[in-house]
């Protein structure tokens, strides 16, 4: 079977972690023989990937859920990147329409300079589906402080489906989304008792979990009461409530997608 090797360039989320970084912030980088997609380019996707080893202009697409900096701040830089410094149109962007069209009170994230180097730019809401080779994508509905945002499913031949929630706090039908899946990355940023609207705790985690009932449970995303709670304390009450194996993701992890999945971490090259 051919395997999808999945590399966490940032598991921090919010204001405070993202200034401070006390956890990185450059998202995710999915890699497979037909894959290369970056999920949520934040501050750092670009060093992290070049550190890892991972040649930027190889990207084929880029995945942004939504308009805060913490998941979209590198897009422009990895857009130079995907089209070989701006010399060849090429890639894929699929964002919420504040990402790529701005609103009544920003700007487009990525520049219509950027845009025109780009082959093609899907303007995501919730339940838009589309195709990258054989492997579907599906933007999926969340309920966060940026109401343009979408979280993903990604269903590749042969491997099953990534489900990542992005930042939402639960809401009734969350997890019917992502039913199916082998692999459930859940945006959990406040611990236990220190809820925070539009975000999760591993409370809300556990409803989620407890109906998809996935492979593997992947937590991430996660704010500073979490990180000085601690992140693997937290997010074990997640497996003991559900009976799933879950994880807290480290910076610089590395998930290969196989019969199994199995963990490793990056061998740094810089």
């Amino acid at each position: 079977m051919e395997g999808v090797e999945l590399f966490f360039f940032g598991t921090g989320g919010g204001r405070f972690a993202t200034i401070t970084q006390k956890r990185r912030t450059g998202g995710m980088r999915l890699i497979s023989n037909k894959l290369n997609i970056h999920i949520d380019p934040g501050p750092g996707a670009l060093i992290y990937s070049l550190e890892a080893g991972l040649n930027p202009q190889k990207l084929k697409a880029l995945l942004v859920s939504h308009r805060h900096p913490d998941h979209c701040s590198n897009a422009e830089v990895l857009v130079e990147a995907m089209t070989r410094g701006m010399t060849r149109k090429r890639g894929i962007v699929a964002a919420p329409s504040s990402i790529l069209s701005g609103n009544e009170t920003t700007g487009p994230v990525i520049s219509r300079y950027h845009q025109n180097m780009i082959k093609d730019a899907i303007i995501l809401n919730p339940g838009i589906n589309f195709k990258l080779t054989n492997t579907k994508i599906t933007s999926t509905k969340t309920k966060h402080s940026d109401p343009e945002t979408v979280g993903f499913r990604i269903d590749i031949p042969e491997i099953g489906g990534i489900g990542y929630t992005a930042d939402t706090e639960y809401f009734e039908g969350i997890a019917e989304q992502y039913k199916g899946v082998r692999l459930l990355i859940i945006s959990v940023m406040r611990p236990t008792g220190s809820p925070w609207t539009g975000h999760m705790t591993p409370k809300d985690a556990i409803k989620i979990v407890d109906v998809v009932k996935p492979e593997m449970v992947v937590a991430t995303h996660f704010g500073m009461k979490m990180i000085f709670s601690g992140p693997s304390h937290e997010i074990k009450l997640i497996e003991k409530a559900t009976g799933v194996p879950t994880i807290a993701a480290f910076d610089g992890m590395k998930l290969q997608i196989k019969k199994k999945i199995t963990i490793g971490k990056v061998n740094r090259t810089l």
